[in-house]
């Protein structure tokens, strides 16, 4: 029964360094540091197994209340890049799982107390974690798949301080959890990655460039590249399947960008061109509601993100269309634009 034990836990240990090599991997693609942070959780959660192989509990107790505590922010930090909630020091919550695990000792200095109560603790929050993953947006499947794993996987942590005491259980839950582990991480590693804006190579081909077109001519450009696979940050929607569409709006909600975010747009843009890149094709960004954005941020921010975004087109050999309502802009303002485009 011993060597069953010593096997789940390597399977364990050895599954969940794998994983972090992938995440740290995805980070290095993405660029996203949500995915550093949950690879760098999973090292911890190795080191963990590591601890409970050599008995030395309160090794245990510590490093999986910083595997949760790591975990639980880099949850956070995903949300945050994907504009579902918004916080400015996220870190501040991602130490409650940490500190919650030193409550149990405060009990007594039983086993249940030293270990099991924080190590309860500790795997609510990777099981909570899980849970606001998989509450992302409706058009991100593999988010939500990657936030139902985990939330499997921090249930079966959970059932640690009542079975593994249990000699014929203990095998069967370090391979079960080395089997959430692997396919929770797996679904993390796709869902950071943000495989999400195109969903098939497009049929036709599109020459890339800077564009600052009228919002009559909106309509035709528009029109020449309904069937393919656009990035736009929009005022009005259109109904293409291929178009990945953020509304511009006050109002929050699924698929919306603040007008004042315009860092979300940036982040949205760079992922996004670097999908298209890695999938040798030509990224097409549509920008519309300039004046929109230069009511909620005033005329010089928002000629510093539009150059970030033509700077971001040429890198990537991409095509950004930028749409002016030229009625709104004085002359000395388009001018300014016009520089930019140049």
């Amino acid at each position: 029964m011993k060597s069953l034990l010593l096997a789940g836990q390597v399977l364990s240990l050895m599954a969940k360094v794998i994983v972090a090599f992938f995440l740290f991997r995805a980070y290095k693609v993405s660029g996203r540091l949500s995915s550093f942070h949950l690879g760098v959780g999973w090292v911890i959660s190795a080191i963990v197994v590591l601890m409970d192989v050599l008995r030395m509990e309160a090794f245990v107790v510590v490093f999986y209340a910083l595997f949760s505590s790591i975990l639980f922010y880099g949850s956070l930090l995903f949300l945050i890049e994907e504009g579902q909630i918004a916080f400015k020091r996220p870190w501040i919550l991602g130490l409650t799982p940490f500190f919650g695990a030193f409550y149990g000792p405060l009990l007594g200095n039983t086993w249940e107390s030293r270990v099991g109560i924080p190590y309860g603790i500790a795997a609510f929050y990777v099981f909570l974690a899980g849970i606001m993953i998989s509450s992302t947006e409706r058009n991100f499947p593999t988010a939500r798949n990657a936030g139902i794993a985990l939330a499997l996987f921090g249930l079966h942590e959970m059932d640690y301080p009542v079975l593994r005491g249990v000699e014929w259980f203990a095998p069967i839950g370090f391979t079960l959890g080395a089997i959430l582990t692997v396919l929770s991480a797996y679904l993390m590693a796709r869902m950071v990655l943000s495989e999400r804006f195109i969903r098939k190579k497009p049929k036709i081909t599109v020459e890339p460039g800077i564009r600052l077109i009228t919002s009559d001519d909106y309509r035709n450009v528009i029109e020449s590249l309904k069937e393919y696979p656009v990035l736009a940050f929009l005022r009005k929607p259109v109904e293409f399947p291929t178009w990945t569409v953020y509304m511009i709006t006050a109002v929050g909600g699924e698929m919306k960008v603040h007008p004042t975010n315009l860092p979300r747009i940036s982040e949205l843009v760079s992922r996004y061109l670097k999908e298209a890149s890695s999938r040798g094709i030509t990224g097409v960004v549509v920008l519309d509601g300039l004046e929109f954005l230069v009511t909620y941020n005033g005329l010089q921010p928002v000629l510093k993100f539009l150059a970030t975004l033509r700077d971001m087109a040429f890198v990537n050999n991409a095509l950004l269309v930028v749409v002016l309502d030229e009625g709104s802009w004085d002359e000395r303002e388009r001018a300014m634009l016009r520089r930019i485009f140049e």
